[in-house]
């Protein structure tokens, strides 16, 4: 067993954290002049059309929001990441006040083991559970304080009403770990390894600006395709 209460999903971490062998896009490239609400320079670089359409696609992934949207904002994160916990409940509020929004997320664990631990469950509940209880766990792992590992997954995945073995024998699959470091690979090789970070109209934002800079960079896009209008 790979998942189980007492190895918790050892094998194939190492192999999602390899990069692989995809030339990654350059920080160089055409950077918008994006600031925060504290006047910093927001990171931001394009990113090929067609490893953004990968990302974004990636069968660990779901939404919220719009079903027929005008635009998709997907943000990379990680269960552990602080920032992502931080920014959590203004994403869900940016969905709930656009009805043209969709906001897709994907788990690309970087902070560790206990981040693939946490991923792997995650997908698991997707698998057996569908999307309507990843959005669940995914709320219960950003509200978590301290480092939310495989037992700390698996109890969530029971408290929104799944059968925890069924979860960990999935988890456990070598297929689930094949996904997951196909996510891992693809955000090595847009440079998106920091958490979280965001995609929308061939254009990447690193780290996490505040509600009112995403929101400025959605609104620049319906209006000039571009983060930031001229």
């Amino acid at each position: 067993m790979i998942l189980t209460r007492r190895r918790l999903i050892a094998t194939g971490a190492v192999a999602a954290m390899a990069p692989m062998a995809v030339p990654a896009s350059g920080a160089d490239d055409a950077w918008f002049p994006l600031r925060g609400p504290d006047g910093r320079e927001v990171s931001n670089f394009r990113v090929p059309v067609e490893l953004e359409t990968e990302i974004a696609e990636l069968d660990n992934g779901f939404s919220i929001g719009s079903e027929s949207p005008d635009i998709t904002l997907t943000e990379i994160y990680d269960s552990n990441c602080g920032y992502c916990r931080r920014a959590a409940n203004d994403v869900k509020a940016m969905a709930e006040a656009d009805p043209d929004l969709r906001i897709r997320f994907v788990n690309a664990p970087s902070l560790g083991l206990p981040s693939f631990q946490a991923a792997r469950v995650e997908y698991a509940v997707k698998l057996v559970g569908g999307e309507a209880k990843a959005r669940a766990f995914f709320d219960i792992s950003m509200a978590a304080r301290g480092v939310f590992d495989g037992l700390r997954a698996l109890e969530a995945a029971k408290d929104i009403g799944l059968d925890d073995n069924e979860i960990e024998t999935v988890a456990d699959k070598p297929e689930t770990g094949q996904v997951l470091a196909q996510a891992v690979r693809l955000a090595n090789a847009t440079n998106l390894a920091a958490t979280p970070s965001w995609l929308i109209a061939g254009v990447a934002l690193i780290g996490w600006p505040g509600r009112g800079t995403i929101e400025a960079a959605v609104r620049a896009v319906r209006e000039c395709d571009k983060p930031v209008c001229s």
